[in-house]
């Protein structure tokens, strides 16, 4: 009796996981599902290059090589994601880092700018090196929940502040646009920050754009925080030709006003001589280690940088991952090396496009929720982002205003883990506070970091219970204070 022989299964020239990539039928999904998906992913996060614009702008950056940045610095780590990890998730600067970077490292404390993308760079090395290695779990698990909530939290705090500034909502001189070497101004007569005259128009549209922002995720709908600055932007537009004396705050850069609504004002080829000018190779070791910059500044930052990011990961990682339905009991998922390499490489890739770290968007959860369950999802958002290269201009007419809604409701969002944070025990509870509170207060989430990770050690140890503190947390608490120390002598 003849055999039938099976036919064999198509051969690629490709290797494994790019073949495997374009075929979404092998974990039950089609090319319609993961395009819809990527779509999806794509308008829930592409506020970013609006916001991201808008924050590291602060530093001194020019914004048309921003945009651009923001757009490659999230296209390559995203394509790896989904190429190489397979996994439907998607990369972009990350919230938090670029205040970080823009208001404390450059602003505050006078970072050249090329010195502090050099700082991100290290950071990154560091990230890579640590999740390369078995020990990357165990350095995770060491910090405590409480603080691990309390940094994502505070980090909210900080954000919504600088919406709130940006709106004008509260007048506070030092968000103003910081240029390394320049002096600070603190609020107003008494150092404080106050409140905002509430019949200044620039006031009123940041205050519209909250109230639509807000019913429009009230009400579910998709890429609510992009419909929202679309929105929002269009008002002040409209008030800033109404009424011309607003033209400066609401229309920033725009010498023919008559002429924004013209398709000619929205797209264009993308602008690479600005870019490649002065977006890239900015990065400056020489700097960051000439002498003029204190040791313990730098070790503070570069810890603050690399401890946030490393919580920061795997607190997205899991939560997508549950989400995909993925997870196992020891919170391990298929890919999750590869993924982590991704992340933790991405910082790397930031700086090199003038931006400061590169993190996994929680906001990746919108297309998994659409039915994504493979690389091709990210491939998409990836080549979204390439296509919004072409409305550099639109996206350079949009005001502080237009964004400052956004910012305030991200801050919203990212407070939530407080309601998870174990304040019925104080040594738990009030370092997670302390950081939480001295994040905005100090405009420093290094600083806040510090408090926090420092009063939990102290305060453990002064109740007996130092044996609840993990290793992990006595090397971040005694480097943290060095860094403290150095910095305060000045050395």
């Amino acid at each position: 009796m003849a055999t039938t022989a099976k036919p064999s299964a198509p051969t690629s020239a490709l290797p494994s996981f790019l073949a495997d990539a374009f075929r979404p039928e092998r974990r039950g999904s089609t090319h319609r599902i993961e395009f819809t998906a990527g779509l999806t992913t794509f308008v829930t996060m592409a506020y970013i290059i609006f916001v991201n614009t808008a924050i590291m702008s602060a530093a001194g950056l020019n914004p048309t090589a921003l945009i651009i940045g923001t757009i490659f610095a999230a296209v390559v780590p995203t394509l790896f994601m989904g190429l190489w990890a397979d996994l439907p998730w998607a990369l972009a600067p990350g919230l938090g880092y670029n205040a970080l970077f823009a208001f404390t490292v450059v602003g505050a404390r006078h970072f050249p700018v090329g010195a502090a993308l050099a700082l991100v760079f290290l950071d990154g090395l560091a990230f890579l090196l640590l999740v390369s290695g078995p020990w990357r779990e165990k350095i995770i698990m060491g910090i405590p929940l409480a603080i691990k909530l309390a940094a994502g939290a505070g980090i909210g705090f900080f954000i919504a502040f600088i919406g709130l500034t940006n709106a004008d909502i509260v007048k506070f001189n030092a968000f103003a646009a910081i240029q390394p070497g320049a002096a600070v101004q603190i609020g107003n007569a008494n150092g404080l920050p106050q409140l905002s005259q509430l019949n200044d128009p620039v006031v009123l549209v940041a205050f519209a754009g909250l109230l639509i922002t807000g019913l429009m995720m009230a009400r579910k709908m998709r890429g609510a925080l992009l419909l929202g600055i679309i929105a929002t932007a269009a008002i002040a537009w409209i008030v800033a030709l109404v009424k011309p004396d607003t033209r400066a705050a609401l229309l920033p850069g725009v010498k023919n006003p008559t002429g924004l609504f013209g398709a000619g004002g929205f797209f264009a080829l993308p602008d690479f001589g600005t870019f490649f000018s002065q977006g890239v190779g900015r990065i400056d070791f020489g700097a960051l280690f000439s002498g003029h910059l204190a040791t313990g500044a730098i070790l503070l930052f570069f810890l603050t940088f690399l401890v946030t990011d490393m919580m920061d990961s795997f607190g997205t990682f899991s939560g997508l991952a549950t989400k995909l339905g993925i997870l196992d009991k020891r919170g391990n998922f298929p890919g999750s090396g590869r993924a982590m390499v991704v992340d933790a490489a991405a910082g790397m890739w930031g700086p090199l496009t003038g931006n400061a770290t590169i993190a996994t968007f929680i906001e990746s959860a919108s297309g998994v929720g659409e039915g994504g369950k493979t690389g091709l999802t990210a491939i998409w958002v990836a080549g979204f982002f390439l296509l919004a290269l072409f409305t550099v201009p639109f996206i350079g007419l949009v005001p502080p205003a237009a964004t400052a809604p956004v910012l305030i409701i991200v801050g919203f969002l990212m407070i939530e883990p407080i309601v998870k944070i174990g304040f019925q025990d104080i040594t738990d509870g009030l370092p997670a506070f302390l950081a939480l509170l001295m994040m905005p207060l100090t405009f420093s989430i290094a600083d806040g970091m510090f408090v926090g990770i420092a009063s939990y050690v102290v305060l453990k140890v002064l109740r007996g219970r130092a044996r609840e503190v993990s290793w992990v947390m006595w090397l971040f608490a005694a480097l943290l204070i060095l860094a403290k120390v150095l910095d305060a002598a000045g050395l």
